[in-house]
């Protein structure tokens, strides 16, 4: 319990000190979708670690760490809204909306998906 409200406190501090970017531009709305998703992330670490501490994982609370990082890494993999200009043009660097994305512009569905 006390876990959760540390981590509902750092998710406000990160959002209204800006590491999001500007409260004023992001809006009420996407600053309350932040803080939201910082604290499922952070219930879900809570959780895992609690798990470790009861025996029902391998190794220590570096494997926790570990674990989150490439957690963290395969799902912005996955979903990054972020662009990069490659030689056939801009796409995205998230795997799933790069797929949604060609097969809804390139003519071609079936080059789409390659």
């Amino acid at each position: 319990l006390f876990g959760m409200l540390i981590t509902e406190c750092q998710a406000i501090v990160y959002v209204v000190t800006g590491m999001y970017g500007e409260p004023s531009d992001l809006g009420m709305g996407i600053c309350l979708l932040i803080i939201i998703q910082l604290l499922c992330a952070g219930l879900i670490v809570l959780l895992l670690d609690e798990l470790l501490q009861k025996g029902y994982g391998l190794g220590s609370g570096i494997s926790l760490f570990i674990a989150t990082n490439i957690c963290e890494t395969i799902v912005w993999k996955a979903f990054s809204p972020a662009t990069i200009n490659t030689g056939k043009g801009t796409e995205f660097e998230g795997a799933v909306i790069a797929l949604f994305h060609l097969l809804a512009t390139r003519t071609d569905k079936v080059r789409g998906l390659r």
